[in-house]
């Protein structure tokens, strides 16, 4: 698939009464134009970046480096040098995000901000490496798992600590609890239409997954219960929130790109003051890793961003 850097804005849209409106002028604008060489030319066709003036990231820990992914690469550039080259040199004069910008990290310990500082490429991803405290430094090489929110700021703000505890032992009452919970969401999911086909309605399945976390205030488990079939060609899932009380709270998932969702985590990934979804998000044939962010009012949870996806070749 070509190259491509999303235009900066839109001409000729009409207004009232048929008065054009001017171009939406993006907050991060696109980069200035700049020659390649012919070689890193040639990768630029394999490039695509996150659209000009996109806000919101998933950064993660891959080989001990905090890897911010900003779009995908259709071509090997690791394993030649030459290439590799011609690679960095392509993302350093077209990428939307370019290296020194600077980003706001939220994850489980709280946020504070990091500079991109290099090109990386991860299983057919285009990366920035980022660089942030001492300390955050020190839990990406103890934390291989480590997902967060990156949000594109033009200036730094004080590093936050999130006091949080998502790690409490669970009392017997509520691990009996939450397992009412589960069974109560499976068998409404159950109820629903089966899949059309035979052979999916077959292979049919549950799947939960749970995590801990301060959400609308107050501490409360997140239940995700989902009923699957075939290589996730069809799903149906929801969200139990339970407080330390053993009330639930249902949840919708709201993510137009992929079918299924497992939780991996939970912090507060847009500064609210309310702990959203970190999940392994999977649809037939693909999947990545998604922050969904929580609406405790509207007991919805939306795609915030996505990352390091990958497809079945």
């Amino acid at each position: 698939m070509p190259g491509c850097v999303l235009a900066q804005g839109v001409q000729g849209v009409q207004g009232v009464q048929g008065v054009p409106l001017p171009p939406v002028k993006p907050k991060f604008p696109a980069p200035a134009p700049s020659t390649l060489s012919p070689r890193a030319d040639s990768i630029a066709n394999y490039l695509t970046f996150a659209p000009v003036g996109a806000e919101w990231f998933t950064a993660a820990v891959r080989a001990k480096k905090l890897l911010l992914d900003i779009g995908r690469v259709d071509a090997e550039v690791r394993r030649d040098s030459l290439r590799a080259q011609a690679y960095r040199e392509a993302v350093e004069k077209r990428s939307t995000v370019p290296l020194g910008a600077i980003v706001r990290l939220r994850g489980p310990w709280g946020a504070e901000d990091a500079t991109a500082e290099a090109v990386e490429a991860w299983n057919g991803r285009i990366a920035l490496r980022l660089r942030g405290s001492e300390a955050l430094d020190s839990l990406v090489r103890v934390t291989p798992s480590l997902v967060v929110s990156a949000q594109r700021v033009e200036q730094r703000a004080d590093a936050v600590s999130d006091s949080c505890d998502r790690k409490t032992v669970l009392a017997p009452a509520m691990v009996a609890r939450l397992a009412v919970v589960r069974d109560s969401v499976e068998k409404a999911l159950r109820a629903g239409a089966p899949p059309i086909y035979d052979r999916l309605r077959r292979a049919m399945y549950a799947k939960t997954s749970q995590v801990q976390g301060c959400f609308g205030g107050a501490k409360h488990v997140a239940l995700l219960v989902s009923l699957r079939a075939g290589n996730t060609e069809w799903s149906r899932e929801r969200i139990a929130l339970v407080d330390t009380l053993g009330k639930a709270w249902s949840v919708r998932v709201s993510d137009y790109r992929f079918r299924a969702h497992d939780l991996l985590g939970a912090f507060d990934a847009d500064g609210d003051g309310v702990d959203d979804f970190v999940v392994r998000a999977t649809t037939q044939g693909a999947g990545g890793t998604t922050i969904l962010v929580l609406d405790f009012k509207a007991r919805r949870a939306s795609r915030l961003s996505s990352g390091f996806v990958w497809e079945e070749q």
